[in-house]
C-alpha cells in the first residue's frame, strides 16, 4: 500500500489522557481520492497531520511509499514534507502583502533559483485559469480564485500526495464545484488526495470515504461520481 496507518494512536497527556487518534488502520492505494468525515473533535485533522509528517503517532506505525516516518529524522522529516506532501487549508493561508505570483512561489524560494520558481509557476497558474490575476494582491480575490491560488502553491513541487483540510469550506456552492473539479484533475493525473470534509455533497467525489468519530474509523464505503 501507499499510505499504511498501522495500530495508529496520537495521545495527549495532561490532566486526563485524551485520544485525538485510537489505534487507527487504513491503507491507501496510491492515486486514490479518500474523503475524511465526521464530527469535529474526532481526530480527521490530526490523521491529516500525521499522514503530511507534521505530528507523530504514539503507538502504531505510518508508512509511506516504503518510509516509515516515526524512525525519520527532523531533518528527514522535513524533507518529506518539501518533496511529498501538497497541504490545502479551509483558511488559503495567502499572505496579504503578495500578489498570486508570488504566493505560489514562496514555499520554495530557499530551494531553488528564483527563476525556474517563476517559470512553473506561471505554468501552474495558466492550468488554474489564474493567469489574469496573477499580479493581484489576495484581498482583490475571490474565495474560488484564492482557493485555487493556495492549490498552485500546494502542487508546485509535484507532491504525489495533497492533503485538504476542508478546501471548500469557506466557498459558495459554484465555487465549491469548480475546486473540486480541479482537485478530480489533479487526482486524474495520479495526485492521491486525502480530503477532510463536514460536507455530504463533497464526500460524493472521490473513491472512498471513512468515517470517523472519537478518533476511531467507524465506518468506510466506496464513492464516486
Amino acid at each position: 500500500m501507499f499510505i499504511h496507518l498501522n495500530n495508529g494512536s496520537v495521545r495527549f497527556n495532561g490532566r486526563d489522557t485524551v485520544f485525538a487518534l485510537k489505534h487507527v488502520t487504513m491503507c491507501i492505494e496510491k492515486g486514490q481520492w479518500v474523503n475524511i468525515l465526521g464530527p469535529s473533535g474526532s481526530g480527521k485533522t490530526t490523521l491529516l497531520n500525521v499522514i503530511g509528517g507534521m505530528l507523530r503517532l504514539s503507538s502504531g506505525t505510518i508508512t509511506v511509499n516504503g518510509t516509515e516516518l516515526s524512525v525519520l529524522s527532523l531533518n528527514e522529516i522535513q524533507e518529506y514534507r518539501r518533496s511529498q506532501i501538497g497541504y490545502i487549508f479551509q483558511d488559503f493561508r495567502l499572505f496579504e502583502q503578495y500578489n498570486v505570483l508570488e504566493n505560489v512561489m514562496l514555499p520554495q524560494w530557499p530551494y531553488q533559483p528564483r527563476k525556474l520558481i517563476e517559470e512553473k509557476a506561471k505554468v501552474v497558474l495558466e492550468e488554474l485559469h489564474m493567469t489574469h490575476r496573477i499580479n493581484a494582491l489576495p484581498h482583490e480575490l475571490s474565495g474560488g480564485e484564492k482557493q485555487r491560488t493556495a492549490i498552485a502553491r500546494a502542487i508546485l513541487h509535484n507532491p504525489p500526495i495533497l492533503l485538504c483540510d476542508e478546501p471548500t469550506g469557506n466557498l459558495d456552492q459554484e465555487n465549491r464545484e469548480t475546486i473540486l473539479a480541479v482537485l478530480d484533475e489533479l487526482n486524474k493525473k495520479g495526485i492521491t488526495i486525502i480530503l477532510v470534509t463536514h460536507d455530504i455533497e463533497v464526500s460524493k467525489w472521490g473513491n472512498t470515504s471513512i468515517y470517523l468519530r472519537d478518533g476511531q474509523i467507524q465506518d468506510e464505503t466506496t464513492v464516486g461520481l
